[in-house]
């Protein structure tokens, strides 16, 4: 029986500059099933997004190369301390000051992933559809950027959407199954291309 190897483990920040390359870095994290401990949107003047996970150091260097063709992330903070996770929250608060209680706003789209049972799946998987639709609705772009992107295939786009589609449908929230259904149109008549 072969001897498990351990990497140690790296909490690293990561802020995207746009729509487009918060997709694309998303879809690499899934793709590389890195953990992600919490994303958020705020679609401020410098930053679209931002992202904390857990990463080793093979698929933190990984990323970096990543970084350097196709562009994943503008900014990335490695913590190695508890020093360091303090002065990113104070960014974050400095930030606040900036842009209007930034915290408050960022708040709805946070994800906090502490999953201990199925419970807390469910209560996962209700805030990262509420995020995507959210999405939808605020920013043209995002759909577009949605449609096109490569990080996900055309059939992991109409899987993720039918399963939105599932869950409002539950909620009886048809008008958001609708815009869904639109944006489920664009990426099919995107792909008979």
């Amino acid at each position: 029986m072969a001897k498990y190897e351990r990497h140690r483990e790296f909490e690293v920040h990561l802020l995207s500059y746009d729509g487009a390359q918060h997709l694309r870095l998303h879809g690499w994290l899934k793709r590389n099933d890195v953990l992600i401990k919490s994303e958020t949107i705020h679609n401020s003047d410098e930053t679209f997004g931002r992202f904390f996970i857990f990463i080793n150091n093979i698929m933190l260097e990984q990323l970096k190369e990543e970084n350097m063709e196709r562009g994943l992330f503008c900014d990335i903070d490695v913590m190695n301390t508890e020093n360091e996770r303090w002065n990113i929250i104070k960014k974050l608060d400095e930030e606040n000051d900036k842009h209007e209680n930034l915290l408050d706003k960022i708040q709805d789209f946070m994800f906090s992933f502490q999953i201990r049972d199925r419970d807390d799946i469910e209560n996962f998987l209700k805030q990262a559809n509420e995020t995507s639709l959210t999405l939808f609705k605020q920013n043209e772009s995002f759909v577009d950027d949605y449609v096109t992107t490569k990080e996900l295939t055309y059939e992991d786009k109409l899987k993720d959407i039918d399963l939105m589609i599932e869950a409002f449908i539950e909620q009886e929230r048809y008008e958001d199954c609708a815009l869904l259904v639109k944006v489920k149109n664009k990426v099919k008549q995107f792909y008979k291309k």
